[in-house]
């Protein structure tokens, strides 16, 4: 008997520690399963899939949660792997919630400044470089909070401490990442429902551009020395616009647009009105010093816009699919302001020219097949027998493609309606014109001396859209009124009026 009970006690004593490590296992929590529990604590749409894009992801269960958290940027695997069985490390929980709750932008913001203030830990250097500017997003933002002189990186992340951390972040997320629940992106969607929804509306707005012609490997003097050099430029290295605009819409394909353009060169001063008015797929334009409007038929050309931007050419106030794609992981909220007697949340987005590259250049191809196709719509072009549009394709597709563009947004959006009703724009361009310049240097013979020529441009505006819902008034364009196409008139630009 005394046999059996030391058996006994040798067999509790040996099993205590196999059911604690048991226990302690059972009490991490896999990477699968973060995923799964985060997405559901963010409300996170899931995606009906049954295919994974890892290899090893199989369970039918967590398919859908892994596809959805994957194709949302969330996570990015290893490859053709997850490893969705593997305890998540803590590090990687971090990056998880910071892209599960916080703000792209932001966290491009941390990528750049110094991390090593806000990682003041005993065990810092054991971070991986990748998960550094996550871990102080989270930290500086309040998405985690952390009082231990370690942070243990590499520790795997227990049950109770994922459901606090994800607790954590919910709670930062709704207080400072979304108003009336809506995240800046969701608010986007939702405004930009609202607009398609409205019957009628009026914009109106103003745009200032400033542009320089700076021009690398040759002087000022050889620039003079040179007439025909000189006279091509024709001594203009600087010119301003101002672009004065009025709108009005009229679901679902009636947009009036009246643009009064003026713009200051160093020569002169030259001032343009141009009237636009879309119905349907046919287009009129009026310039100013003709009573005449040129009419053209958009149908094909409608086409290719919408394959390209999801929408139609009049929705001009609409962002189409890809600028939603874009729009939604730059937007952030800024803080509330009062105008007018109206309260307005602000969303702000800063574009920087890796993403413009990114989002724009990818269908750059297919935009210039339309501008192509609508510049061939153009009755003066096709008279031109000196217009080729193959060499107009390749030349503005290379100039575009060289282009840097930076943009920064500013919507300022209705509490009440919950419709932007102000809008603030600014772009910074720079726009190499080596293909160009080397045309001209052809044109100008032997003796023109090796340069090359890139425009900066700085443009600012604000908008304002108002009259929602109410009647508008378009133009009444009969047969008389349209130009006819085999004698263009081309009106002559107005020159300033002496005070």
């Amino acid at each position: 008997m005394k046999k059996i009970s030391i058996l006994l006690a040798l067999i509790i004593v040996l099993g205590v520690p196999a059911a604690s490590m048991a226990a302690e296992q059972d009490a991490h929590v896999t990477r699968a399963e973060f995923i799964k529990e985060i997405l559901t604590q963010a409300e996170v749409d899931i995606e009906e899939v049954t295919e994974s894009s890892f290899t090893d992801v199989t369970d039918p269960g967590l398919i859908p949660y892994i596809e959805t958290a994957y194709k949302n940027g969330i996570v990015s695997g290893y490859g053709d792997y997850f490893d969705p069985d593997i305890s998540i490390t803590k590090e990687q929980a971090v990056t998880i919630i910071v892209n599960t709750f916080g703000e792209r932008t932001g966290l491009k913001e941390m990528a750049g400044e110094d991390e090593g203030e806000i990682l003041d830990f005993s065990d810092s250097g054991s971070i991986n470089s990748w998960a550094k500017p996550y871990i102080a997003y989270a930290l500086n933002t309040g998405l985690i909070t952390e009082e231990d002189d370690a942070f243990g990186p590499q520790t795997p992340v227990a049950t109770e401490q994922a459901s606090h951390m994800i607790a954590t972040a919910k709670g930062v997320y709704r207080e400072l990442f979304t108003r009336d629940g809506l995240s800046a992106s969701d608010m986007l969607v939702l405004i930009n429902e609202k607009t398609a929804e409205a019957s009628t509306y009026k914009q109106k707005g103003i745009m200032l551009t400033e542009m320089d012609l700076i021009i690398e490997g040759i002087t000022p003097e050889q620039i003079e020395e040179n007439e025909d050099l000189n006279t091509f430029l024709d001594g203009g290295m600087q010119m301003s616009m101002q672009m004065d605009m009025d709108i009005s819409v009229q679901t679902p394909d009636k947009v009036y647009m009246k643009q009064s353009i003026s713009s200051n060169a160093e020569v002169e001063q030259v001032i343009q009105d141009i009237e636009t008015f879309m119905d349907g797929s046919i287009m009129y334009t009026r310039m100013a010093g003709t009573d005449k409007w040129i009419m053209q038929d958009l149908g094909s050309v409608m086409e290719q816009i919408q394959a390209i931007s999801d929408r139609e050419p009049y929705q001009m106030t609409q962002l189409s699919e890809d600028e939603l794609r874009m729009f939604k992981e730059f937007a952030r909220y800024e803080d509330d302001v009062e105008a007018d007697d109206k309260e307005y949340y602000v969303i702000s987005l800063n574009i920087d020219k890796d993403a413009y590259s990114e989002y724009y250049m990818e269908i750059i191809e297919k935009v210039m097949d339309s501008v192509v196709a609508l510049q061939m719509e153009n009755p003066q072009l096709q008279q031109d027998p000196a217009f080729d549009a193959q060499h107009y394709k390749q030349m503005m597709t290379a100039l575009v493609t060289d282009m840097e563009v930076e943009l920064f947004y500013k919507y300022y959006i209705n509490k009440e309606t919950k419709m932007f009703e102000k809008m603030w724009l600014s772009q910074n361009m720079t726009m190499p014109m080596e293909q160009f310049m080397a045309e001209v240097v052809a044109v100008l013979g032997e003796d023109a001396p090796p340069f090359s020529v890139k425009v900066l441009s700085r443009s600012e505006g604000e908008f304002e859209v108002y009259d929602i819902d109410v009647e508008v008034d378009f133009p009444v364009i009969t047969d008389e009124d349209i130009m006819d196409p085999s004698q263009p008139v081309l009106p002559e630009m107005e020159a300033p009026q002496e005070d």
